[in-house]
């Protein structure tokens, strides 16, 4: 009984004692948090963030890390000031590129072909997030971007699509702004009131990639396809039905979207995004299975995402650059949308020519 008293009294002191250093150091954070960004949390913005990220298991690389940064603004870049950004890069996972390094993504190649062209110009900005939508680019514009002091770029480039192109992204299930496309259990969002979590976030997050199954589309899990993978022949019964719903809603949300990039002052461009879903066999398209779960295949994803495309380029005119058709290998993949750093880097060269080519750097060297 002795020994049971004693081994209840050091649990009760260890449990204290981890309840009080979590208890000050939450208290600590809050009196540290700036209430200004704090609406930033609810669309998964990092501040003040580092972590290198092991991608061995991704992708053949030099290195075996991918160092990332996200900076007091919450974006990923070395502008030495925000004033100095004239290309701002917004879209989901695809434009985060959270495991590729900084010197391999697409916003860095960028930079480095046009200033090569046209001289030092200012930079290019990286305000991908991991998940978001169109949903959540609005919300960026309405909650993020004001908070950035002198944020005024020439070009915002749209790097979208990928995420959209879910028929579950047609409607808001909240009636606001689902800015992750998706319901939040209740657990997190109570979780979500301490400032402990919220810093903890990005590595649970990470944990959860790596742990959670997800629907295929949004994971970082490496997938190298194989012929045997493109099995499926047929869209989905449901699927016209369901695309045009999904880009009726999805014009509605792009149609606002460049209207706040033009009431920022900036001119966009649009880029259709790539992904290796599908693949023709003699002159057939085929999918992969259970891409967006529910019997939907690579075929369906693919049905809307075209369509969101066509969309786009019909909004934006000769600032559309369509890297959906694009001639991308498998080594420029790690999954089905998702670019290893050679991807990166060949996307960056594809960007950088469409704006030399197409005399946009005019706008860049004068403002």
């Amino acid at each position: 009984m002795d020994r049971i008293k004693k081994y209840g009294l050091s649990l009760l002191v260890i449990f204290i004692s981890v309840f009080s250093a979590v208890f000050i150091l939450e208290m600590i954070l809050r009196f540290m948090k700036d209430d200004s960004w704090a609406v930033t949390l609810e669309a998964n913005i990092l501040r003040n963030f580092e972590f290198s990220y092991n991608v061995s298991g991704l992708y053949e690389s030099e290195s075996q890390t991918a160092h990332y940064v996200r900076d007091k603004y919450g974006l990923r870049d070395d502008c030495p000031n925000p004033k100095d950004i004239k290309i701002l890069t917004i879209g989901g996972s695809t434009t985060d590129q959270r495991y590729v390094s900084f010197e391999s993504t697409y916003q860095k190649t960028l930079q480095e072909r046009l200033r090569t062209a046209i001289g030092d110009f200012g930079c290019v900005t990286n305000a991908g997030i991991d998940g978001h939508s169109t949903w959540g680019h609005i919300f960026s514009f309405e909650k993020w971007f004001p908070l950035i002091p002198d944020l005024s770029p020439s070009y915002v480039l749209l790097y979208v699509g990928i995420n959209d192109a879910s028929f579950e992204r047609t409607k808001n299930p909240k009636g606001g702004f689902d800015v992750r496309g998706g319901d939040h259990d209740i657990g997190r969002r109570w979780l979500e009131k301490f400032e402990l979590f919220n810093r903890l976030r990005p590595l649970l997050d990470y944990l959860k990639t790596k742990l959670a199954p997800q629907a295929s589309y949004v994971g970082h899990a490496p997938r190298f396809f194989t012929f045997y993978d493109y099995r499926v022949q047929a869209l989905h019964e449901k699927t016209k039905e369901l695309a045009r719903a999904n880009t009726r809603a999805f014009r509605g949300r792009f149609e606002r979207l460049l209207a706040q990039v033009k009431g920022i002052g900036a001119t966009p461009i649009c880029v259709s995004q790539p992904h290796r879903y599908v693949r023709q066999f003699n002159g057939k398209l085929y999918g992969v299975e259970g891409v967006l779960g529910h019997g939907f295949s690579g075929l369906d994803y693919d049905y809307s995402l075209r369509e969101l495309n066509r969309g786009m380029l019909e909004l934006c005119g000769e600032l559309f650059l369509d890297l959906y058709n694009e001639d991308f290998t498998p080594e420029h993949f790690y999954d089905g949308v998702h670019t290893t750093a050679v991807g990166s880097v060949f996307i960056g060269n594809r960007m950088a020519d469409f704006i030399i080519k197409n005399n946009l750097t005019a706008r860049l060297i004068s403002e």
